[in-house]
């Protein structure tokens, strides 16, 4: 498994990338490397990102910072510690709500270990959180993206991704999840750092 340690590395797969694509070489030109966006693992970063799904950027943001701010130290021990009221002051709806302590519970009685899936190979990583309620596909795939730098996902859900390459390819329509895989199959091994650029 390949992963991006550092910016020279997500540069050298976007030279790759360049030399067989000429769309994304000019993308590469005008816009340089784009950043890691790397995130802390575990339980926090998995937190993150459940708490990122389905809202624009700017709110996620907003109710992270409320909901880091009211747990302190983002653990699962402190998540089953907060109420339902103190959740939803942050701006977590139930649903999430109810993902964030289920996926506290399975870390807290050994169902989910990070450590250990932390080494497993993509696949397997993927599989054992999408056995997690509440986490799919776009969840997995960011966990192992930007968590763990891993170099070859693609989160073919992204509605930012679906639009970038619908505009940067002179699509007529946006491509579908399912679609928007098979696309990017082109860019394999190196489509974490497709994506990347694309979000830029």
């Amino acid at each position: 498994m390949q992963i991006y340690k550092n910016q020279k590395d997500l540069t050298v797969a976007l030279e790759n990338l360049a030399a067989t694509d000429k769309t994304l070489a000019a993308a590469f030109d005008k816009y340089g490397t784009p950043p890691l966006r790397k995130r802390v693992g575990g339980f926090s970063g998995m937190a993150q990102i459940l708490i990122s799904q389905q809202v624009s950027t700017a709110a996620a943001s907003t109710i992270y910072a409320r909901f880091e701010n009211a747990i302190g130290e983002v653990t699962a021990q402190n998540l089953l510690a907060m109420d339902e009221a103190a959740l939803a002051g942050c701006g977590l709806s139930r649903p999430k709500q109810r993902y964030l302590r289920l996926l506290a519970e399975a870390v807290m009685d050994g169902t989910l270990d990070f450590k250990k899936l932390d080494r497993l190979d993509d696949q397997s990583i993927y599989d054992t959180l999408l056995a997690q309620t509440g986490i799919g596909p776009w969840s997995a795939e960011c966990y192992l993206l930007f968590c763990l730098r891993r170099a070859d996902l693609f989160p073919a859900g992204d509605l930012a991704l679906q639009h970038g390459v619908r505009l940067m390819y002179g699509l007529a329509d946006k491509p579908s999840a399912e679609a928007l895989a098979d696309f990017a199959t082109r860019w394999q091994p190196y489509r974490g750092a497709a994506a990347r650029l694309l979000w830029v």
